[in-house]
């Protein structure tokens, strides 16, 4: 199975990065909140490459990660706009003045900028200097605070823009931070233009930023420093915002001049376990921070599982004659020497019989599989691990996991301006910590993990990373009045659902659990929507004047609070949502559970058919759903929640949601009606299990128990069960949902 590729985000990167070691500095609006999930959100991940080779992912219009191509990593990005404008330009890009529509996400070939040449226009120019007083080349973006439609111009240092007359807030960026070039921004976020203007922006004041945590083994997959102003009135988020993404040690200097409340400065940090780590040993021990080599398609080298004591020997060009010494070892190769690709380099150490190999420097472009792990040293440890191997052989140690059985979300906001010592290092004792277990459907497997936060109307984004499922771990989370922390899961694979948590503030001393991916998924209503981008769904399915609209969630799980659903990428995982008014078609389309439909304003009976389904066969537990409501409708002038029921079903699983083959079992069963709607009592409720695929489906003896009831059932021993329920409330409202494949057996 191809592993997803690690991507660079604090949309980003943890455990296993998501995030690469790059530096890179993304332009971004408000993103969704991290917290339910809510209309429109689709868990596709769409990956676009750039001309230069970087890979963007993109989900819900926001950018999630950043791959950088081969020999890349210390390359920094520029993230402008949202939706159709979203453009990603990487610095290089910048510096060498290329087209910033190649970089457009949408492949559209519009103007980046809104282009203004009314003759009323003045003249901007912005000059930059850096933290020794010195001109440097800078770029930065310009964003209108009166006009939301004027949109976020790309100026670099010393040209001439034309701009309207109002306020505007900038924000002005130099450098890669790589280890000889820091990266700079500055910022003034109230700039008033009612003339011809020149600001100078002066990088002498910035002060140092630094994020980490007390915890020795842990590392920054990435961490962020965000600068965000409010927004223009009528725009469809609350605050437009800078966010820079940097590498574990990378520095970063920052200021803002004249400071108004409306601005608010972030440092955050995303702290993991490195799923690999190499310590030299010998008189004077030193690590070597290593990351696996990955190929131009995404897929990294085989892993090195463990712990290893091996010795380190010169490889050279990775020829057969430079490896008489390679057996049992950890090989160096430089990759610069010689003229064979990667894999074959790779493996020649295999034939020889060497354990592994670590690349002394910055891997090349490569396609194709290696046959060894294959290790590439991210900083000027690897040379000289490399130089010591040349005289003779070195003792090392190689630490190999998974997955990082820790992590960090750390966050620090600041209102109205930047402390005067804005570095952080956190101490488990100042942190929430809680356990989180992330389950597999049905066999082990991949998935995405987005954890996300938000201070107040100041939406900090998620940040991805990808862990092998199932699995649990400690995470730890700063308690601050206002930080709200959520995460979202999203499985790998054709139509492969996402589930998202609910937002929550800590306070010192909580302790929390959570559960994600806990099956039986399905089409559940009684949690209320969140907002997307400031704005609140009224209800999952409404109805306002002629309209009935329609977002069911289809596969939100059985943890509390808990949301999800799935976008249909392919026709395996093609959808279903169909409207009929008194027996007539009134629309249909293939969205999982999407769409508006128009309706007479006479009342009717309806029927609201949803089908969903993953086309992925890795996917094995609640491989689909199928739900027909039926209910009454008439035409209103107020939005009105539709009163639809939903029911869940809440079996004992294991972390790959199966049940006990074979054994007698009992599963709760609820029925709600949707969050925010009128309720009448539930006056019947039918469960049948299936273990044939539906072609006979088998009713379950049922008894009420307080708020909920209970079905017994004989579990097969082997294969899927499917679930079906038909329920009936006292205002003659119905569900009919099944559940293919819910749970598996073991």
């Amino acid at each position: 199975m191809k592993r997803l590729s690690q991507a660079a985000l604090l949309a980003a990167g943890l455990v296993l990065p998501l995030a690469s070691p790059a530096l890179s500095e993304t332009r971004a609006h408000a993103q969704a909140a991290p917290g339910r999930a809510a209309s429109g959100v689709r868990a596709g991940v769409k990956t676009v490459k750039l001309p230069t080779g970087d890979r963007v992912r993109v989900r819900n219009g926001a950018v999630v990660g950043i791959d950088p191509g081969p020999g890349r990593d210390r390359v920094s990005f520029q993230q402008a706009g949202h939706g159709d404008d979203l453009v990603v330009l990487p610095s290089d890009a910048v510096q060498r003045r290329m087209d910033p529509r190649l970089f457009r996400l949408s492949g559209s070939t519009a103007p980046l900028r809104r282009t203004a040449t009314a003759a009323a226009d003045h003249a901007f120019t912005l000059n930059v200097l850096g933290r020794q007083g010195e001109p440097v080349t800078a770029a930065a973006f310009v964003t209108s605070r009166d006009d939301p439609a004027f949109g976020t111009w790309l100026v670099h240092a010393g040209e001439e823009a034309r701009l309207p007359a109002g306020r505007y807030a900038v924000s002005a960026f130099a450098g890669t931070g790589g280890p000889d070039d820091p990266r700079l921004e500055l910022v003034a976020p109230d700039v008033r233009i009612d003339g011809d203007k020149t600001l100078t922006l002066d990088g002498r004041r910035a002060r140092r930023v630094k994020v980490g945590v007390a915890r020795s083994t842990a590392r920054a997959g990435v961490w962020t420093v965000g600068t965000f102003v409010k927004a223009a009135p009528g725009s469809d988020h609350a605050y437009d915002g800078n966010v820079t993404f940097l590498p574990d040690g990378a520095e970063f200097y920052a200021d803002v001049v004249d400071p108004t409340p409306d601005f608010v400065f972030v440092a955050r940090g995303v702290f993991t376990e490195p799923h690999i780590r190499v310590d030299a040993g010998g008189e004077s021990p030193f690590p070597v921070d290593v990351n696996y080599a990955r190929d131009d398609d995404g897929q990294d080298s085989p892993p090195l599982l463990g712990v290893f004591d091996l010795k380190a020997v010169n490889g050279g060009a990775g020829t057969p004659d430079d490896l008489k010494d390679a057996a049992g070892a950890l090989v160096v190769l430089d990759p610069s020497a010689g003229g064979a690709p990667l894999p074959e380099k790779v493996q020649n150490v295999a034939k020889a019989g060497g354990r592994a190999v670590l690349l002394a420097g910055t891997a090349p472009s490569y396609t194709g599989e290696l046959a060894l792990p294959t290790l590439v040293a991210s900083n000027d440890a690897g040379p000289r691990l490399k130089r010591l191997t040349e005289t003779a052989p070195v003792s090392v140690t190689t630490h190999g996991i998974a997955t990082s059985p820790y992590s960090y979300n750390v966050v620090h906001p600041t209102v109205g301006g930047i402390p005067d010592n804005p570095a952080y290092t956190d101490r488990d004792e100042d942190l929430v910590a809680g356990r989180v277990t992330y389950r597999a459907p049905g066999a082990p497997g991949n998935a995405i993990l987005a954890p996300g936060a938000v201070f107040g109307d100041v939406e900090l984004g998620n940040l991805g990373e990808q862990i092998p499922v199932p699995t649990t771990r400690t995470e730890y989370v700063t308690p601050l009045a206002g930080l709200k922390y959520g995460r979202v899961l999203m499985g790998a694979g054709d139509g492969a659902p996402y589930v998202a948590s609910g937002s929550r503030e800590y306070r010192p001393g909580d302790r929390f659990t959570d559960t994600m991916f806990k099956g039986v998924m399905g089409p559940w209503l009684a949690t209320p929507p969140a907002p997307l981008k400031g704005v609140l769904r009224p209800a999952w399915i409404f109805r306002k004047g002629d309209t009935i609209d329609v977002n069911v969630p289809t596969f939100t799980d059985d943890g509390p609070d808990h949301t999800g659903g799935n976008y249909a990428d392919s026709e395996a995982s093609a959808g279903l949502t169909r409207l009929y008014r008194n027996g007539a078609l009134v629309s249909e389309n293939t969205e999982p559970g999407q769409g508006a439909f128009q309706v007479p304003a006479e009342p009717g009976a309806y029927r609201l058919d949803v089908a969903a389904k993953v086309g992925d066969p890795r996917w094995q537990a609640t491989t689909g759903v199928h739900t027909s409501w039926t209910f009454t409708s008439a035409g209103t002038s107020a939005t009105t929640p539709l009163p639809l029921l939903s029911v869940r079903f809440s079996p004992w699983l294991n972390d790959l949601n199966q049940g006990p083959a074979g054994k007698d079992v009992a599963i709760p069963v609820s029925v709600e009606h949707q969050a925010g709607s009128s309720a009448s009592p539930v006056t019947s409720l039918v469960v049948k299990a299936s273990f044939d695929d539906g072609a006979h489906w088998n009713p379950l003896p049922l008894v009420r128990d307080g708020d909920h009831w209970v079905v017994r059932l004989r579990n097969p021993s082997r294969g899927p069960v499917s679930l079906r329920a038909v329920a009936r409330d006292a205002a003659g409202t119905t569900i009919d949902q099944t559940i293919d494949h819910a749970y598996t057996v073991k």
